[in-house]
């Protein structure tokens, strides 16, 4: 079977390694195009494009995906896994038996950009991977295969992304496998009950709300720590909460609650505790509340109210 690996970023790349321990390898890998990056504007690739790259994998980088076609028009199949761009029903139709997405959720919950994030900041208990024929209609496409993990309340989005990239790796074989077979397997269609949408994330929804719950405000934490950080304000102070548990007890929304080495800023239920967080001072250093304390007390004397 001649089939190509659209993708970009590191989710992808895992999964395009999966593939390739498998004994699976594509014709072709198109990914989104490398870009300057830094002071330097050093040209930056994409994981999967450096990852095509060590395999020796031909790879194109279009500014759209439609500048493909004479690749695309040779391959029975193309395997799609975070690649940036939606595919317009000219690229659909191109290979033999179509496209088909690895989509970190269990369809037809959380169609849409930011699947794992949502899965975090609604407190999901469990989620997974689908592996989806598509069509034009975002995610809505008929599953292949789904499998999920049990969620514990303590991932980032960034070990959930591993996790997910691992499970949608290993089900993405055995899909394609059942393709190389000639089995032409049929896709499931989708609950037309339970739709839920995940829409991509600014920096702004990385704002904590000290009217919501501390609940919410830690989902927040880790669903935005490795990407654009959870902030509030006060004044031109700007802190990122980088890690931080639920403090159980009665507190004033938005004000910081001081102790020994400790910092509590209030909720509308409960208290966020901070753990790790970083100023827009100094040298911008990765702080633990005590450093913090230590180094930038003046900045937090009991009392003081974040926006």
């Amino acid at each position: 079977m001649q089939f190509g690996f659209a993708g970009s970023p590191t989710f992808a790349a895992d999964i395009l390694q999966i593939i390739l321990d498998a004994g699976l390898r594509p014709q072709l890998v198109i990914t989104q195009a490398s870009k300057p990056t830094g002071r330097g504007r050093k040209i930056q690739h994409t994981p999967v494009h450096s990852q095509a790259l060590q395999h020796n994998i031909p790879i194109e980088c279009p500014n759209k995906i439609e500048e493909c076609a004479e690749s695309l028009s040779g391959l029975d199949l193309l395997a799609v896994a975070a690649y940036g761009q939606i595919l317009p029903r000219s690229v659909l139709l191109t290979p033999s038996y179509g496209c088909i997405n690895v989509h970190a959720s269990l369809l037809p919950r959380w169609r849409g950009a930011s699947p794992i994030e949502h899965a975090i900041l609604h407190g999901d208990k469990i989620t997974g991977v689908s592996i989806m024929h598509i069509e034009p209609r975002l995610d809505a496409g008929p599953v292949y295969l789904r499998r999920s993990i049990t969620l514990d309340g303590r991932e980032t989005a960034a070990t959930l992304s591993k996790n997910l990239a691992r499970l949608g790796g290993i089900a993405l074989v055995e899909v394609l496998k059942q393709f190389a077979q000639k089995t032409d397997p049929k896709p499931t269609s989708q609950a037309q009950t339970g739709i839920t949408y995940a829409p991509r994330l600014t920096a702004n929804d990385a704002r904590i709300d000290w009217g919501l719950t501390a609940m919410a405000n830690e989902r927040k934490v880790r669903a935005f720590v490795e990407r654009n950080p959870a902030f509030t304000t006060r004044g031109d102070l700007r802190l990122r909460v980088l890690e931080a548990e639920i403090n159980r007890g009665d507190f004033s929304p938005g004000r910081l609650y001081r102790s020994n080495e400790q910092l509590v800023i209030g909720c509308a239920q409960d208290g966020l505790l901070l753990r790790t967080v970083q100023l827009n001072r100094g040298k911008g250093t990765v702080l633990s509340a005590k450093a913090i304390l230590n180094g930038f007390g003046q900045l937090f004397e009991d009392g003081i109210q974040f926006d």
